[in-house]
């Protein structure tokens, strides 16, 4: 798990300069709340991870319905919002990349923290019914 974490913080790293690069030297100009967006950004990514972290542990959460769980459903919930969730950070930084230029760039990295916290509300609905729960 520290692999993962780590590694995500590594390719978010390179992102972040890649895109403050982009934002100072090629045209349009970027507009000073940019930089605020990709704070914004490194915020959502965090969120983000302890999304898929929650989802992840009520997948391995499941001591009372071990005979009676639907592993499968668990199994597709959980790589399912890693996909989702992966996508809605790589849409996020190149949406905060092209609308550099932009006044309300800041606003979408927290569109797609809400996004995130919707998904992860869903996706543990879903665990919850797998594990029978509900």
């Amino acid at each position: 798990m520290y692999e993962l974490f780590g590694g995500a913080v590594l390719v978010a790293a390179v992102v972040v300069v890649i895109a403050a690069a982009i934002g100072r030297w090629l045209r349009p100009k970027a507009v000073s709340e940019y930089s605020a967006a990709l704070v914004a950004w490194c915020f959502q990514l965090f969120v983000s991870m302890a999304a898929v972290f929650w989802v992840g542990f009520l997948g391995i959460s499941t001591p009372h319905c071990s005979p009676n769980c639907e592993w499968d459903l668990l199994g597709y919930n959980f790589q399912g919002f890693m996909i989702a969730t992966a996508l809605i950070q790589v849409v996020s930084i190149v949406l905060i990349v092209l609308l550099r230029d932009r006044q309300r760039v800041w606003v979408v990295p927290f569109a797609s923290v809400a996004l995130v916290i919707a998904l992860c509300v869903a996706s543990s609905v879903i665990a919850y019914k797998a594990m029978l729960f509900f």
